[in-house]
């Protein structure tokens, strides 16, 4: 293939990535896990062993900082699309890492401010 051609190749490919993006409004990081609590009362079903407990609730889970972790409850009929949001993020996150690659292989080519 010609040293030429490369460029358009790597720049259709930008333009395929961009389209393939989600709804960046529609995007949250984290985790979302489940959780089960006991109440601690002695007569209350949560009691009995092999009982799940209370729940189960769901909480997005966030690390914002090096130990410090985010919790926010999500209500149960919201977890589908928080779960659909989470997908979202890194569905993103990996769509900008290649076109980030892209675009460093353009700039070690001198072709990353060309042609608008």
């Amino acid at each position: 293939m010609p040293r030429t051609a490369r460029p358009k190749h790597t720049l259709a490919a930008q333009k395929r990535l961009l389209g393939q993006l989600p709804d960046l409004r529609q995007v949250l990081r984290g985790s979302l896990v489940t959780r089960y609590r006991r109440c601690g009362r002695s007569n209350c079903h949560c009691a009995t062993e092999g009982d799940p407990g209370h729940g189960p609730a769901y909480y997005l889970m966030v690390t914002v900082a090096a130990g410090q972790t985010l919790q926010v409850y999500v209500p149960k009929e919201h977890k589908t699309a928080v779960e659909s949001w989470i997908k979202n993020f890194q569905v993103a996150r990996d769509k900008l890492e290649r076109i980030s690659t892209l675009n460093r292989e353009l700039l070690k080519r001198g072709k990353l401010f060309e042609g608008g």
